[in-house]
């Protein structure tokens, strides 16, 4: 039949339409063809002047999708990509894209334009349509702008938009509304160049592109030239399965493309025929359109979509039915963004909408973030605070920015299989802080805070910040039911050379706030106390700074609302962590001396402390003297000190309290210098270390603020001898031996004491325990011991009759008085080897530790009695996993202190942990105890594992509490369900806690070592 179409020429042409119904869809993100005709293939009437002039009084309007911004030369130069408008009173400009030069003066701002791409200008009562314009606009009222994304990196100077605008703009125009004349610009006079052998080294103003089969099938070639554009174009069809490269992309190198059929569109002077390799310049045209199972590699990103459009020449694209995806060092993963269509934007910036980003690996994901729009680009960071770099630029002697990939996200909807949780209007972070803002849930219901939800967020994510190299910002929002809401921040950093100078640094802070309208359960007698304010809150920063010469430099700032807030809401913090305090601490230390000089003032005064102001220390250890026949130590310490006591509890009668007997409010000058002499020998296998020690110190004010000058002196004689014995035929898988030894040391230490002040009136400007300590001392002389404080548990003889306060160096040194003693330890070490036989190791079997102190002047030293302080230490360590261990410590005198354990803790696999303990505490007063304890942590699989201890006291026959936990470990999140009792405060309570194992803040793999200790309480 004359009239059929040919079924190629009919594929064909429904293949190209269906290129430009995609583009027609996108917006116009790219052209086809920039063609200077009419729809009728016309020319197009060109103008040279409008009689319109923008009044100097409106301000310039400016937006788009995309922006490139920075400073040249005192002049802000930007890339406009995406729907870019620009308005001026009643002129009106659209682009596709735009190049802008902005100088500001003291009272106007002028304004240069470039418009590239479906030009349009709307003017009173007319309107014209160009293929490129240069504006200058004038302005008083000053420039405002509305880029949905935006970059500060600067553009290179081979940009091919950049380059056509500075070629267009030339010299400065007036500041009338104009068009620039048109350049045409016209091709390598060579055109084209088509090769099909190698082509020579590629010059950077190059682009070769090479085709292959994506498979053992030839692809289909077809091909016809268009001549309804200027300049006319050649297209060719091919299907069957290609493969495409393009070399010479500026700052991506290759891009490599695969799809099922491919249309491309480029310059058709003088290119008619088809060949596999072509050599041209770039900025010949060259348009790709991509149909069928697309895959897109880009430098470090990969692409997949159904279909797709490339312009190599604007390094720009748009994919539907999209993923992207890119790896991600620091987070040591890939991480993906699947969406309905994903622009490329510029090199290295891509826009996705009506998508979402996760980091998981599963074509369907547990978790996502759903988004609106999702902009991603490459960008380049330097250290924060001179945070460090390893590597330099050999030319400047900068350190090299970083490049990572970086996320910005609108209308953010966190969605845990498709159940939406939480919601945020933007983020934008590091393409490895991917993940929603939250890092840690934790609801939960007890007897004292009600019910409760305590969570935790990435304060970077959350506020759309950039995450500083080295630091750490967390945000804290809790709210419970019987107590209010709670709110805090909590962060930490490290780096180097701060403030340009050499030095290592590191630091933490946090805060919490609370309006509290309940009543604090701290147990026992004190399950009812009224808080002395309802503000509560505490704050507290550290700060450690190491610097050349062994210079340290420590800074601590702290602030409670009332004594009882820390203890009631962070009882593990309060118990464990060091005090909190507001101090400057400066220490130098070389070789075998130091130096240090601290201010410390007290700003919590329910709190015993003392205000140095300041208070300087010299050290000097072990400096030889005579040739090494002796050895010299000293410490000498001078400055002014105000003692002061913690202010009474708000509730007295509730909260039990008596004030310390060594605590007063005392100030003034306190000086010590202290010295030894120590002459080391040896006496065949026995070594001997004769000494001697003077010290001289002074209190302006003692504990009835008199005047104290004392005169401290010791002299004594350490001596030691060891034996050993080897067993090597002693084996025994069972008990896992493989040879024994035996060695053993007898240790003892004899020294005299006299001291010219008792011990009784110095004050204690020195502190030798923490607040924790301090608190529990306050409450046990009237809970235990009625009022009354016997003198076995007063600190302070226990201090002295151990020899805490004895050494040079000791901190403390208030802490001695009149003794003789002579201190003795026998010391055991069973040993074996382990390990493959050509690398096997030494290691402790089991260990014995007996030490006893002997005092001639027992009414004096030690109550009454001559021996005392008796110990002991035992460890057996039947295998890698399995270890039993026993203490005790005992006085003789009348109600002296029996303490003693024993505990047998397992891991015989890496699935099951057991541990049981018994502890006795007995003393005067009636203070006797034995507690029972056990706790069993079991992975049941690689998902679930589960842990459980109890506490009873056999003494007391009084239950001391339970905890059950459950643990699911997900690909995606950690989840556990806690259960706990506690007899002491009468508390019961359930929690669900989950945690996220994504990205920087996860458990990471599953591991079941790690959940075993995770899981144990």
């Amino acid at each position: 039949m004359s009239g059929e179409i040919n079924p190629v020429s009919r594929y064909i042409s429904h293949t190209i339409w269906q290129a430009v119904i995609l583009l027609t869809m996108l917006g116009g993100l790219v052209t086809i063809a920039p063609a200077q005709t009419s729809f009728f293939g016309a020319p197009k009437a060109s103008y040279e002047e409008s009689e319109y002039v923008p009044p100097e009084e409106a301000p310039i309007e400016i937006s788009a999708e995309y922006s490139q911004q920075w400073e040249e030369d005192f002049v802000e130069v930007s890339i406009l990509k995406g729907n870019c408008l620009i308005k001026q009173g009643e002129a009106v400009l659209r682009a596709r894209q735009m190049v802008i030069w902005h100088r500001k003066t003291r009272k106007t701002n002028r304004v240069s334009i470039y418009l590239e791409g479906e030009v349009r200008v709307d003017l009173p009562g007319e309107s014209k349509n160009e293929n490129s314009l240069l504006v200058n606009l004038v302005t008083q009222k000053g420039v405002k702008a509305d880029i949905r994304r935006s970059s500060t990196i600067k553009a290179s100077q081979d940009d091919p938009l950049l380059k056509r605008a500075i070629q267009r703009r030339g010299t400065p125009h007036d500041h009338q509304l104009k068009r620039a004349q048109f350049i045409v610009e016209k091709p390598p006079l060579e055109g084209p160049e088509l090769n099909t052998v190698p082509a020579p080294e590629l010059k950077v103003n190059f682009r070769r592109i090479r085709l292959f089969p994506r498979s053992a099938v030839p692809y289909n070639v077809q091909s016809f030239p268009s001549t309804h554009t200027v300049p006319p174009e050649q297209i060719w069809v091919i299907t069957g399965g290609v493969n495409l490269l393009i070399d010479g992309i500026d700052g991506v190198g290759m891009v490599d493309m695969s799809a099922d059929r491919i249309i491309i569109w480029t310059d058709g002077r003088n290119t008619q025929n088809f060949n596999s390799e072509i050599r041209q310049s770039k900025e010949t045209p060259f348009e790709i359109y991509l149909e069928g199972n697309i895959e897109i590699r880009q430098g470090t990103y990969f692409l997949k979509a159904n279909r797709a459009f490339y312009d190599a020449r604007e390094e720009r694209g748009v994919l539907l039915d999209a993923e992207l995806k890119t790896h991600v060092p620091e987070l040591g993963e890939d991480i993906r963004i699947r969406a309905s269509h994903i622009r490329q934007l510029s090199k290295g910036a891509y826009l996705a909408q009506n998508g979402w980003a996760t980091g998981s690996q599963f074509g369907k994901p547990g978790y996502r973030i759903q988004s609106s729009d999702i902009f991603i680009e490459d960008r380049y960071t330097t250290p924060w605070l001179g945070a460090g770099s390893n590597e330099l630029d050999p030319l400047t002697g900068q350190p090299v920015p970083h490049k990572r990939a970086w996320l910005s996200s609108s209308n953010n909807t966190f969605r845990i299989k498709n159940i939406p949780l939480f919601y945020l209007p933007y983020i934008t972070s590091p393409a490895e802080d991917i993940y929603f803002p939250i890092i840690g849930l934790r609801p939960g219901n007890d007897r004292i805070f009600g019910f409760q939800i305590e969570s935790q967020w990435d304060m970077y994510k959350l506020l759309g910040l950039e995450r500083r190299p080295g630091t750490k910002w967390e945000g804290q929002l809790d709210y419970y039911s019987i107590r209010g809401i709670g709110i805090g921040q909590a962060g930490s950093y490290a780096g180097e050379n701060l403030l340009g100078f050499d030095n290592i640094f590191n630091g933490n802070g946090e805060l919490f706030y609370i309006h509290d309208s309940g009543t604090d359960n701290l147990g026992l007698d004190r399950r009812a106390l009224i808080p002395s304010t309802k503000d509560r809150y505490f704050l507290n920063h550290r700060h450690r700074q190491d610097s050349p010469f062994g210079v340290t430099l420590i800074a601590e700032g702290g602030l409670l609302s009332d004594r009882n807030f820390l203890e009631q809401y962070f009882e593990s913090e309060f118990d464990n962590d060091k005090d909190i305090e507001t101090l400057l601490h400066l220490k130098q230390q070389q070789e075998n001396w130091s130096w240090s000089i601290i201010g410390r003032t007290r700003l919590n005064d329910f709190t015993n402390t003392t205000d140095w102001l300041p208070k300087g220390d010299l050290y000097l250890l072990g400096e030889p003297l005579f040739g090494n026949l002796l050895s010299w130590t000293s410490h000498s310490s001078i400055g002014y000190g105000k003692l002061k006591p913690g202010a009474p509890p708000y509730n007295p009668t509730q909260d039990v309290f008596t004030p310390l007997p060594f605590i007063a409010d005392s100030q003034g000058v306190v000086a010590m210098t202290r010295h030894q002499l120590e002459a080391p020998f040896n006496l065949g296998p026995i070594k001997l270390v004769p000494y001697v020690l003077g010290e001289a110190a002074y209190w302006e004010e003692g504990l009835q603020q008199q005047k104290i000058d004392r005169l401290y002196g010791s002299a004594g004689l350490r001596g030691s001898i060891l034996f050993e014995r080897i067993f090597p035929d002693v084996y025994s898988s069972f008990f896992n031996l493989n040879g024994l030894a035996h060695k053993m040391s007898l240790e003892g230490d004899y020294s005299f004491s006299d001291s010219s002040e008792d011990l009784t009136n110095i004050a204690q400007y020195n502190e030798f325990d923490d607040n924790a300590q301090e608190r529990f001392r306050q409450r046990l002389v009237i809970n235990t011991f009625g009022g009354t404080l016997p003198p076995q548990f007063d600190p302070r003889f226990y201090a002295v009759r151990t020899g805490a306060g004895r050494g040079v160096t000791d901190p403390y040194y208030e802490l001695v008085d009149d003794q003789q003693v002579l201190r003795m330890a026998w010391r055991h070490r069973l040993q074996t080897k382990t390990g493959p036989p050509d690398r096997m190791r030494i290691k402790d079997w089991m260990t014995l530790d007996l030490e006893a102190s002997y005092f001639p002047n027992p009414q004096r030293d030690n109550f009454g009695e001559d021996i005392g302080l008796l110990g002991g230490h035992y460890q057996w360590f039947l295998g890698d996993r399995t270890t039993l261990a026993a203490n005790a410590y005992y006085d003789l005198f009348d109600g002296g202190q029996q303490l003693w354990d024993v505990s047998l803790t397992s891991q015989r696999t890496n699935r099951l942990s057991v541990n049981v303990a018994l502890q006795q505490i007995k003393g005067g007063g009636g203070l006797d105890s034995q507690i029972l304890s056990a706790s069993l942590n079991y992975v049941m699989s690689q998902k679930w594992s589960a842990g459980i201890s109890t506490a009873y006291d056999l003494g007391e026959n009084i239950n001391r509490g339970q905890t059950l936990s459950l643990t699911r470990t997900g690909a995606d999140f950690l989840m556990s369900l806690g259960m706990t009792y506690d007899q002491s405060t009468g508390n019961a309570g359930i929690g669900l806690t989950i945690m996220p194992r994504f990205g920087n803040f996860g458990a990471g793999p599953a591991d079941f070592s790690s959940l075993l200790g995770n899981n144990a309480q």
